[in-house]
């Protein structure tokens, strides 16, 4: 009986056993299943926030270290909150840490948690229609790029790059495909190098129209400074079948400042006074040709007008009125004469309504030293004249910018008119 009760006690344990070692591997199964099936949706779930970040373009979404890939990963300098960049493509699994940024000057690496999926936006490359100075900057071994007033770069290393425009402590190079600029604190030197052998201007014809009009729109216009719009589309034809440059007003006066390099097809095209603006504003855009329209601020709202292609800037508000000044000039322009708090407080009202412009046309064409000294004291960096027959010699490099001549078109200019100004002008 007691070896019955022996091996009983036995078989218990035993059964107890084998039953916990069942149930501890279950448990150890089970257990581990749910730590896999916890790692698998934590993969999943990182992977997605990592496809959701990345993009053909994303954002930063604060100052962020950017790397360069050396066997590892290594700091090589910061890029600004909310800058758009473009990205390599690739493989993406949980394990990706950072994307690859291209159009930059080597292959850069940022973290997918710096960055946000972004829309592309459109960089400016007017600048490849300037031609850079026959000079590089030489930057200190830490370079920071700046655009419109930011800093958008920190980069560490040299860089040796041509100089586009050269503006006071501003040297505008190119980058990420656009035109940025460094600072003279971070340039370590400037050398000479040989960047283009492209013609520069050297001189530069403004042209001027008045009123562009529609005929086809029963449009009329009986002035001879009235232009039909086939007569101007013929003019801007062959200036884009000759690849003419239309610098914008301030590409012009930087120009004039030494501070660029235009090529030496250009032109700049002016209208006065803004009458038929809609039609101006109509065939410069439609053919992506830049004008700038002197507009009385008196007869017009600025607002009406201006546009991609179109600048508008000061005619005066309430000067466009002959013989206030008698015997004066041709006409007797009040910006002649008129005292000068009336003068002040004309062109004041005028920079307001056309965003502060600096860039004045004489009404009538007419201007005297008082004249000048009074735009000077309003605020104005450039004054634009003006004759109806033959013109005048064309703006030099270095020239005085409050007599800026220009060719006055009429209506009867046609394309051999036009070649003449540019062969006789700009050489």
């Amino acid at each position: 009986m007691k070896k019955i009760k022996i091996l009983l006690l036995v078989f218990i344990i035993v059964i107890i056993g084998v039953a916990g070692v069942f149930g501890y591997n279950y448990y150890t199964k089970q257990k581990e299943e749910k730590l896999a099936l916890e790692q698998k949706e934590k993969e999943e779930k990182l992977l997605k926030q990592i496809e959701n970040n990345y993009g053909e373009f994303v954002k930063t979404n604060k100052d962020a270290k950017i790397y360069v890939l050396d066997k590892e990963y290594k700091e090589s300098g910061v890029i600004s909150k909310d800058t758009i960049l473009s990205l390599d493509k690739q493989e993406l699994t949980f394990e990706t840490k950072y994307f690859k940024i291209i159009n930059l000057d080597q292959e850069y690496y940022i973290s997918y948690e710096d960055v946000s999926k972004a829309e592309s936006i459109s960089k400016n490359d007017r600048y490849l229609n300037y031609i850079p100075f026959n000079k590089n900057v030489i930057t200190n071994e830490t370079t920071n790029f700046y655009l419109n007033d930011a800093k958008v770069y920190t980069i560490n290393k040299s860089f040796n790059l041509p100089i586009y425009i050269m503006d006071g402590d501003k040297y505008f190079i190119e980058y990420d495909n656009q035109l940025m600029y460094v600072l003279k604190e971070d340039v370590k030197e400037i050398i000479d190098n040989n960047n283009s052998n492209k013609e520069k201007a050297n001189q530069i014809a403004t042209i001027l129209y008045h009123f562009i009009y529609n005929p086809s729109a029963g449009e009329t216009c009986n002035e001879s400074i009235c232009h039909t719009m086939s007569q101007v589309q013929t003019h801007i034809d062959y200036l884009k079948q000759n690849s003419y440059f239309t610098p914008t007003l301030k590409e012009f006066e930087m120009w004039i400042d030494g501070k660029l390099n235009l090529p030496k097809k250009s032109l700049v095209m002016t209208l006065d006074d803004g009458g038929y603006g809609h039609n101006a504003k109509e065939i410069f855009d439609r053919n992506k040709i830049n004008a700038a329209l002197f507009m009385v601020g008196a007869w017009f709202d600025p607002g009406q007008y201006e546009s991609e292609y179109l600048e508008v800037h000061s005619h005066g508000y309430d000067l466009h009125n002959a013989n206030v000044c008698p015997g004066q000039g041709n006409f007797g322009g009040g910006i002649m004469c008129l005292p000068r708090e009336t003068l002040l407080a004309d062109l004041k009202k005028s920079r307001e309504e056309t965003h502060m412009t600096t860039y004045f046309a004489y009404p009538f064409y007419d201007f005297n030293n008082y004249s000048i000294s009074i735009l000077k004291e309003a605020g104005f960096t450039m004054g634009f004249g003006g004759y109806y027959q033959n013109g005048r010699h064309n703006m030099v490099i270095g020239g005085d910018k409050f007599r800026i001549p220009r060719v006055t078109f009429d209506s009867t200019t046609n394309n051999n008119d036009l070649q003449m100004v540019l062969s006789t002008y700009n050489y």
